[in-house]
This record gives structure tokens, sequence and C-alpha cells, in this order.
């Protein structure tokens, strides 16, 4: 048995040493290892992209397989597939990261840094999935400037970084990954028809629309409305005017290639086809149409709608056969008796409506009317005509209506913003 003075002295030493020992520990406490926080970039999403541009396909006139939704993978780190954006806006994307074990709750930060800030983004999100091994989260990110208010190709890599902040922890800093180069070409708007053919939305198409809108614009006002910019594609496109060559919508491509012929040039349908088809490229705001015009002798100042399926009209005189014509200034006597040439069955317009307001651009010329009764005085008569079998030409019989006399000239364009 211990005696009691000795288990007194046993029970102090005991308690001495607990209080050393507790305050050892005060002074020098526990460190916690670092948790070890990995991060990858899996999946990039930019979800304001108008997911609808093609593969090129081996000309002009055809296209290829759409590209996929997502334009950077993990997988494939050194390429990204092109995207259409619409100008002056902020470009939005969605990241999905996987990252080894963490809390649901986890705050994760990305940071996308480029050269070119409509391309450097920042955004949050949290894990909301977590597995024994692995966790993932999906974090929602906003460039921080706007795109340019321009039609163009733009092209930017970009370097993403994350903060990942565990709850109670300090927050860790993490390199992510680097993609692209990113090609985006510049809208106005969502292309229009995307599904329908010649109207598909390809990088060599929307090459060429960049050309010949930079040609039109040239001589356009500064900053010019959309009505402008539609006038001044109509007008540019319009020069080389050729009755005698047609296009169908999707072959319409075609018709700048005859620029370089030694008859160069497209029908008034063609020419309003082929701006059509660049302004569903581009998006342009607003909404066209391809209206064809023409006239009857009961009415010959009222414009009709309908032109290409309208039946000619025919008239017997004696053993001739007449039949109604718009005549142009390709007639020799500008549309009057006995003239040749210059028969026209319709007037093909681009029917453009914006702001509530509409207004016709006739395929050929360098006019807008905002009354498609004016677009009959482009030319100079309505009349009769009968062909000679011997010169292969019609011949202008007898006028119904005369539209513009000679030494006049078509009227001017009506007034648009």
């Amino acid at each position: 048995m211990i005696p009691c003075s000795k288990l007194r002295h046993w029970f102090f030493a005991l308690a001495l040493s607990v209080m050393t020992w507790g305050s050892t520990q005060a002074r020098n406490p526990v460190r916690l290892e670092p948790r070890d926080i990995q991060a990858k970039m899996s999946l990039l999403e930019f979800t304001s992209d108008h997911n609808l541009i093609r593969r090129d396909g081996p000309d002009l006139l055809t296209s290829g397989d759409r590209y996929p939704d997502i334009e950077w993978t993990a997988k494939d780190p050194d390429s990204a597939t092109p995207m259409t954006h619409t100008q002056a806006r902020h470009m939005e994307a969605r990241i999905l990261l996987k990252l080894n074990r963490l809390p649901q709750g986890t705050i994760v930060k990305v940071r996308g840094e480029s050269e070119n800030l409509a391309f450097a983004f920042d955004g949050e999100g949290k894990v909301e999935q977590t597995s024994p091994f692995s966790s993932t989260a999906v974090v929602y990110v906003k460039a921080r400037d706007l795109l340019p208010a321009q039609l163009r190709r733009l092209q930017a890599t970009i370097a993403w970084s994350a903060t990942i902040l565990v709850p109670g922890e300090n927050a860790r800093e993490l390199d992510l990954a680097t993609s692209g180069p990113h090609v985006c070409y510049l809208t106005r708007g969502t292309p229009h028809r995307a599904d329908e053919k010649g109207s598909e939305v390809t990088a060599r198409r929307m090459q060429v629309c960049y050309e010949r809108m930079a040609t039109a614009l040239e001589n356009a006002s500064e900053n010019p409305s959309a009505v402008g910019i539609v006038h001044a594609l109509t007008t540019y496109v319009g020069q080389w005017y050729n009755p005698k060559q047609h296009f169908e919508r999707e072959n319409a491509w075609y018709v700048p290639n005859t620029w370089r012929l030694k008859t160069p040039g497209a029908s008034c349908i063609s020419i309003c086809q082929y701006c059509a088809l660049i302004l569903d490229q581009l998006g342009m705001e607003g909404k066209y149409k391809i209206v064809a015009l023409y006239a009857r002798p009961d009415n010959p100042d009222r414009a009709l709608e309908g032109g290409v399926e309208s039946d000619s009209m025919l008239r017997s005189v004696g053993r001739q056969q007449w039949e109604l014509f718009l005549v142009d200034d390709r007639n020799s006597r500008l549309g009057q008796i006995l003239g040749w040439g210059g028969m026209n069955y319709y007037e093909a317009c681009l029917c453009y409506e914006w702001q509530g307001k509409t207004y016709y651009l006739p395929g050929g010329t360098d006019r807008i009317y905002d009354n498609k009764n004016t677009v009959l005085k482009i030319f100079r008569t309505l009349a009769w005509a009968r062909w000679d079998s011997w010169r292969k030409e019609w011949q202008v019989m007898s006028i119904v209506r005369t539209y513009t006399s000679p030494g006049r000239g078509a009227p001017a364009n009506c007034e648009y913003p």
C-alpha cells in the first residue's frame, strides 16, 4: 500500500507534467498539412455563340457538317472550333472543371487572360458533385469587354487560372489550361435561314461577305443605318446587271465570278438573291424578302407582286401575236413604238422592312423607294411587243403607259435614316 504522502507527491508531479505539455503545445500548435488541390479544365463552351457554323465544303456552294457546340476540350487542347457571335456584345461561356475530392460548397473563381479584353473572362462557380475520389464544378464566365462593333474575324488565345476557396482553408491559386486560338466571326445578329441550302454558315462564306460588304460601304455615309447598309450593298452589286445571266438562289454565290468574264453580271433577281445570301450570313437586322413586281394594262400604275409565277399576257393582232412587257433603257428607242429590245416580264426587288417602314431596292440599280408603285418608273414604258424571228428580237408595237419619257431619268431615291 502506497503511503498518502507519496501518492500526493505523484499526483502533483503528474499534474505539473500535463500543464507543462499543454503550455508547450500552446507555444507550438500542431500544423495541418495543406490540402493537395488539383484542378483540370475539361470542357469549354461559349454559350453566347450562335452554334450555327459548319465546316467548309469543297467550294463556296457547299457546306459540311455543323461544328460541335463545345468549342474546346482537354482531349484536343491545341485546337478549337470556330464560332460566330453578334458584334458589340459580351461573350459568355461555361467551363467544366474536374478536381480531386473537395467538399461541396467549395467556391471556384476562374479567370481567363488574353491580349484582347473581349476574350478576357471572369466568373465563379461551386463544387456541386463529389464522389469518393473526385469533384466537378461548372463555372460560368463573362468577358470583361464588349466585342467590337465591326464585321470582322477575330482570333485570340486564352490562359485560364482559378482560385479555389475550400471552407475554412486558405485560398489556393492554380493554372488550369491555355485554350485556342479561338476564331470568332462577328455578325450583326443571328444568321438567318442557316438550315436552308445556300444560307448555311461557313467560314469561307463569312469571309466573302466581309469582303463584299467592306467594298460596298466604301462610299457610304459614316455610321450608316441598317437601311443605308442594305442600300450600299444592292448598289454595289447592281452595277453588274445583266438580264441574260440567271442563277437559282443556292447558286447565287457564283454571281461575283461573272464579274471577271467577258460578259459579266447577273439578272435582277439573281442580284437580289446574292444580296440576300450575304444578309443571311451576317444576321442583318430587320426583315427582307425578294419580290417580283409587274403591271397590267387595266391599272398600269399599280405594281403587282408575283411576276415570276404570273402568266404572260398575250394579244392577237391580225396574224401577229403581241406580248406585254416592261421596257427598259436597253430599248433602241427608249421604249417607244418600233424600238427594239429591252423587254422585262417583271422587276425583282429586295424588299426590306425596318423600324416599321418598307423599302424596295430594285435589283441591278442604285435605287431605293418606299412605294412599290414607284419601282415601275425605273422602266420607260409598259408596252405590247412582237417577236421578230428574223432579227431574234422584240419590237415595241403599242404603248400602254409611258413611265419615264425620253430625256428623263428614273425617280430619285426616297429619304431613309
